[in-house]
């Protein structure tokens, strides 16, 4: 009679480990049963990009064990205590070998008993757990710290007498996703992402989106300075600052959107007022060509190589083989003691207003009401800046 219960439980863990480790589960633990008459095992490895504390940390909360822990659906410490509401409680309960727990499966089965069995912080768990009255298990929980800097976690679960099949049941679609359900509950390294993203921030310097780093570096290349277009880190968007300078080389003037894009953050051209290279600020580039000519026919270079647009430097120095060739200088004009006068900056047709005072005047029609004019302007920088200028204006009244 014995032998025949013996092989009817055999047979019917054969057929139950076959049709387990038939379904195919895709988990990422690499996981084994194994069973021979009297005792089973099952070890589930799974690593993790954790510290070994914020692990222990998780498997330490037994409270929590109902979340990822296949078949548990409670876990409670059992406390020495004469008042009731602390018999239960976790706030009263020490985490030391010895300590015993209740435990409610996911079944109709009442509570059983179980009991920490051995703890090493950070490192191994063993706990006592019984999911039916006929079979006990041991699990436990060891962390390893990898080369590579990862948490290596081994679950391994033993069980020994006549039911310890029970071990094996369902382990294949259940038990091996132990780990993997543990990964979801692992705590952050708040401490580490905040020094990352502190240092991040302290290599980036001001952030800026995507639309206004590309409309600062079209901006530069129409002006002929390439260098920012080219310091953009980011391939696809340096691709798409180039398309779009090649598009408004095409069409005469910069698109809406990169106009609007300017106003979303600092512009990162160089101010008017600091000079560059060293060189004096002139009110139009005639005057800082012929200072850069006459500079180098008296032998010093350094005024002409120290010009920042490659199209300008160029123009400086075909102007300076011309004067060499010739023999004739141009006038050396007079050097400015400050910032070059917007008044003067251009050489206007007769008849034709300042671009300042016209902006003036159309902000200040704007701001009463009349758009008419400003709508008609063909240029639309200009028009863009008048714009948003009233809306400033408008703004600042309120």
């Amino acid at each position: 009679m014995i032998l025949a219960l013996a092989m009817i439980v055999l047979l019917l863990t054969i057929y139950m480990f076959v049709r387990d480790m038939g379904d195919q589960q895709v988990i990422s633990s690499q996981f084994n049963s194994f069973y021979r008459p009297f005792r089973a095992e099952t070890v589930v490895l799974h690593e993790y990009i954790s510290k070994p504390d914020m692990i222990w940390k998780t498997l330490t909360a037994l409270e929590d064990y109902c979340l990822w822990f296949p078949g548990v659906n409670r876990i409670l410490p059992i406390v020495d205590s004469s008042r009731y509401v602390h018999r239960f409680s976790f706030d009263r309960f020490s985490f030391e070998p010895g300590a015993f727990i209740k435990i409610r499966p996911k079944s109709f089965l009442p509570w059983f008993n179980g009991r920490i069995m051995g703890v090493e912080t950070n490192k191994k768990l063993e706990l006592e757990m019984r999911f039916s009255p006929i079979n006990k298990e041991t699990v436990s929980f060891e962390i390893n710290l990898t080369p590579s800097g990862s948490s290596e976690v081994i679950c391994t679960r033993n069980s020994h007498g006549i039911f310890s099949f029970l071990t094996t049941w369902g382990f294949a679609d259940r038990g091996s996703k132990i780990l993997h359900n543990l990964g979801y509950f692992i705590p952050e390294d708040k401490s580490a992402v905040k020094e990352d993203d502190n240092e991040a921030a302290k290599d980036a310097g001001p952030q800026l989106s995507r639309e206004t780093i590309i409309a600062q570096g079209v901006q530069a290349g129409i002006d002929g300075n390439m260098d920012l277009i080219n310091a953009i880190p980011d391939k696809p968007t340096r691709g798409m600052a180039k398309a779009a300078l090649v598009k408004a080389k095409r069409v005469g003037k910069m698109p809406d959107n990169l106009i609007e894009a300017l106003k979303a953050g600092p512009i990162a051209s160089i101010p008017d007022s600091v000079p560059v290279g060293g060189l004096p600020l002139f009110n139009n580039n005639e005057d800082l060509i012929a200072y850069v000519v006459n500079k180098a026919l008296d032998g010093d270079m350094d005024p002409i190589n120290s010009i920042p647009e490659k199209p300008l430097r160029g123009k400086a120095k075909a102007a300076m083989v011309k004067a060499k060739r010739t023999g004739k200088k141009p006038p050396m004009p007079d050097v400015p003691d400050g910032p070059p006068s917007a008044s003067a900056s251009s050489t206007l047709p007769e008849g034709e207003e300042p671009e300042e005072a016209l902006m003036a005047r159309l902000v200040e029609a704007g701001i009463k009401g009349n758009m008419d004019e400003i709508n008609a302007l063909e240029n639309r920088v200009l028009r863009g800046k008048i714009k948003a200028a009233i809306v400033r204006a408008k703004r600042a009244a309120k």
